[in-house]
């Protein structure tokens, strides 16, 4: 097939990538990419080793909470533009963005039997999806994630249909690519294992012998970053605390964000923990059914399905013993996807053989009733977005609200703060060197001792306080004021300046 014609057959696809770009550009029209603590390090780590060759942070620190695969991606854009990551953001996520989209198009028209206006449902579904806005219009490791995510899916399907080393050894590169872009692409190699596995298309010596081949290569880069980070900081991936938050919790948690995603729930939490067992109940139960009806054949479906159940356990369960943030979307964007690939065949499925089969109107307009209706809660999930984000940008530091805080203007044009012999303590220090690129100082953790003792034995040094920067994990107000005794110095009404000088 000549380039022509294959541009011509795809030109659905490509019109759907394209309106994928041209959203993430307009999302982050007003103040450029999104920025939040985690953006902070990986904008820190990828300038330093683009410019020292050091995967080290803004705090001089080496890089161990997070693995070093989305930094030195940024840091190999910086070398080929020779600009700062800042400047060309935007324009990489929205060809990422549109990259995703148009791999997943491929993906229907090659993997589904389904029709033209079943992929069309889904591309528009992706295009304004909320969850997927989030994670491509901020500085986020899940943006490049996804990428290899998908990627593997279809190298990982063509190897279960041909058995071929090449797509083996291909996926299990993929894996590893993802496993040092975040921590948790340990449940794509998982997945690829399992899957391996499962074959009953290849005797068990084969199988394990291709299990052997794929779990060297896929944890080949994972096993170097975590050796590395031993060798460095005597963790394996930086220091984990222990969860407060239980296993029901964080399966409520993880149910919150589904019931958000599904039109007239949003705010409606009751019953989240059951509905996220629900859900991975019949993920079970399909993979299950697909797996018993043709035990040799290989389906696509399993395969996201296989990796959608692995990925939500994991990170329910390493939530509830490593302390995460409160589960929200942009930990669940990685499954939108998949899900939404599973949950819509299953209902055509449903559609098609029991409700009036044989009269094909039926399950077109049922689901195409349950299109308008997802596609109704998610445009009016955007609508409350753009709202914001149209005037004053995506929320984070690259928000009006951030960029033109009274406190950061004052940390911005005051030279005294950062006068030699004084620290600079902060409960955002990532903001501060953001804004003003100076290295500070984070406020003590309540529970680390001998942080609280150098904090209150510094006896010249600055906290510069942002109220919306407060992190109830570290000490406040009240302890700077009655326990360090410091001196109220600036007041600002999102923020104050305090002063210790002995």
């Amino acid at each position: 097939m000549s380039f022509i014609a294959h541009l011509k057959r795809n030109a659905d696809i490509l019109v759907a990538a394209a309106a994928g770009f041209i959203v993430i550009l307009l999302f982050t029209r007003h103040s450029g990419i999104g920025i939040e603590p985690d953006s902070v390090v990986y904008l820190s780590v990828a300038e330093n080793f683009h410019d020292k060759g050091k995967l080290v942070d803004f705090t001089g620190g080496a890089l161990t909470d997070f693995p070093v695969g989305y930094s030195v991606f940024l840091s190999c854009i910086m070398l080929l533009t020779g600009l700062k990551p800042l400047f060309f953001a935007p324009v990489l996520n929205a060809l990422l963005f549109a990259l995703l989209i148009f791999l997943a198009g491929c993906i229907m028209d090659r993997y589904m039997q389904q029709s033209r206006w079943y992929k069309w449902a889904i591309l528009c579904c992706m295009i304004i999806s909320p969850c997927l806005l989030e994670a491509y219009s901020m500085l986020l490791s899940e943006s490049l994630f996804i990428i290899f995510e998908t990627l593997f899916f279809i190298t990982i399907f063509s190897y279960l249909r041909s058995h071929s080393i090449k797509w083996l050894v291909v996926s299990a590169l993929l894996a590893s690519l993802a496993s040092v872009t975040r921590y948790v692409g340990i449940t794509i190699i998982a997945t690829g294992g399992l899957l391996i596995l499962l074959n009953s298309q290849l005797l068990l010596r084969k199988r394990v012998k291709n299990l052997f081949i794929f779990s060297a290569i896929s944890s080949c880069l994972l096993v170097v970053n975590l050796v590395r980070n031993f060798t460095i900081s005597g963790t394996m991936t930086g220091g984990r605390e222990r969860s407060t938050a239980s296993l029901t919790e964080n399966m409520h948690d993880a149910g919150t964000v589904f019931y958000d995603w599904l039109p007239f729930t949003n705010g409606h939490y009751k019953g989240a923990a059951l509905f996220f067992v629900l859900l991975i109940a019949g993920l079970l139960a399909f993979c299950v059914r697909q797996f018993l009806r043709n035990p040799v054949a290989v389906s696509f479906l399993n395969v996201v399905n296989v990796f959608s159940i692995t990925y939500l356990l994991f990170i329910v369960i390493t939530a509830s013993i490593s302390r995460f943030e409160t589960l929200y979307s942009r930990f669940f964007s990685p499954v939108y996807i998949p899900l939404l690939w599973i949950i819509s065949n299953w209902l055509l499925q449903l559609f098609k053989n029991y409700i009036l089969p044989g009269k094909k109107w039926v399950p077109m307009a049922m689901g195409f009733i349950v299109f308008l209706l997802f596609q109704y809660g998610q445009l009016d999930t955007d609508n409350e977005t753009w709202d914001g984000v149209k005037d004053a940008g995506i929320p984070g530091y690259a928000e009006d609200q951030w960029r033109l805080s009274p406190t950061v203007q004052f940390v911005e044009k005051e030279p005294k703060l950062f006068q030699k012999g004084f620290s600079v303590y902060s409960d955002a220090s990532d903001a501060i060197y953001f804004f003003t690129g100076r290295v500070g100082k984070f406020l003590p953790h309540k529970q680390y001792e001998p942080g609280i003792a150098e904090f209150l034995h510094d006896r010249h040094c600055y906290v510069v306080w942002f109220n919306d920067g407060e992190n109830t994990d570290l000490v406040d107000q009240h302890f700077i004021t009655s326990i360090k005794k410091m001196k109220l110095l600036k007041q600002f009404g999102d923020g104050a300046i305090y002063e210790y000088n002995e």
